[in-house]
């Protein structure tokens, strides 16, 4: 697998409706197939394959969580969050804001332990100011920003990096739209706006009808400060498989056909802890029997995640062997 791929589209500016420089990634990986744009921004790859039996449906959403500009003075601006943010993480992290001008760049400002602390909870990004210098007439109200750190291999088999929430899903049905055997129709669906809400994915369920879909994910691993029981997945212990999560329910018939091909592979699974999150199966589930293969990463939603890259390929490994068998 090329990894140099995933750190392209980790460092890539893409927040929720704001995707366009990931679809050029894209469409520059994919520029051999066909595709078209949707109406609402979803990209749609397509396959065709020798049988003409069954549809499948690959989906992995595009964006990323993210920052809009609504109020500015001075050296600061104020932000508010596109998509779910845990504002306790974001103090002293660089931010990076697209604006007519080119990207300008701020840091969440804070108190120096010389001079005491911040004395009221961080419970919203609302409450935070982004020191942007004397930019500040560059920026304007609406304009969005995201994150900015690059991507980082920092040990064998471990990466870090912003955004993998879920360009690492994006880059496993890159590559597979790539290397995938084409015996059946395949469609590989890149969609927007996922973390507010998931309406790429409603959108694109009203124009196509598939027989099977996967949703490639990525869901929250383990943290040191929860207990055993507390935790979601692991890294390092191969891919999560989704049983229900708040939009989802799945078929307990796919469940089990699903868990037979792990075992015929010879690849580890692992469950994702019930009702935690949720995806663009929530929509697409309510008209294609679905399933939800996940990445676990450490620290989703925050400025940087953790995955392991065998987690990775097991996912891809997985996926191949079963448009072979399907």
């Amino acid at each position: 697998m090329n990894f140099e791929l995933l750190k392209k589209l980790s460092e890539a500016f893409g927040p929720s409706g704001f995707e366009d420089e990931v679809k050029d990634i894209i469409r520059n990986e994919l520029n051999n197939f066909d595709y078209f744009e949707d109406k609402y921004g979803n990209l749609i790859f397509y396959k065709k394959g020798k049988y003409q039996d069954k549809k499948f449906l690959i989906e992995a959403h595009i964006d990323e969580i993210g920052f809009m500009v609504y109020s500015k003075f001075d050296s600061y601006i104020k932000l508010t969050a596109i998509g779910s943010i845990d504002p306790k993480t974001l103090i002293g992290h660089l931010v990076k804001i697209k604006t007519k001008y080119g990207f300008v760049y701020g840091v969440f400002s804070s108190v120096p332990p010389h001079l005491g602390s911040i004395n009221f909870e961080i419970d919203s990004v609302e409450k935070l100011y982004l020191d942007v210098g004397d930019n500040n007439n560059k920026i304007e109200i609406g304009d969005v920003g995201v994150i900015d750190y690059g991507f980082r291999e920092i040990s064998e088999n471990l990466i870090m990096g912003k955004a993998f929430d879920n360009r690492i899903g994006t880059f496993l049905a890159i590559e597979l739209a790539k290397n995938i055997k084409n015996y059946y129709d395949i469609y590989f669906a890149f969609c927007v706006e996922e973390e507010v809400g998931s309406r790429g994915a409603n959108a694109l369920i009203e124009n196509i009808n598939f027989d099977f879909a996967i949703i490639l994910e990525t869901t929250s691993a383990e943290s040191p400060y929860l207990s055993y029981n507390e935790q979601s997945t692991f890294i390092s212990k191969g891919p999560a498989i989704t049983i229900a999560d708040k939009g989802t329910i799945t078929k307990p018939k796919i469940l089990k056909e699903i868990l037979k091909l792990f075992e015929k592979f010879n690849i580890p699974y692992q469950f994702k802890r019930p009702f935690i999150g949720s995806t663009d199966a929530r929509y697409i589930n309510l008209k294609v029997p679905s399933i939800i293969i996940s990445v676990p990463c450490r620290y989703i939603h925050t400025p940087l995640q953790i995955a392991n890259k065998n987690d990775i390929k097991l996912t891809y490994q997985f996926l191949l062997n079963f448009f072979e068998n399907a």
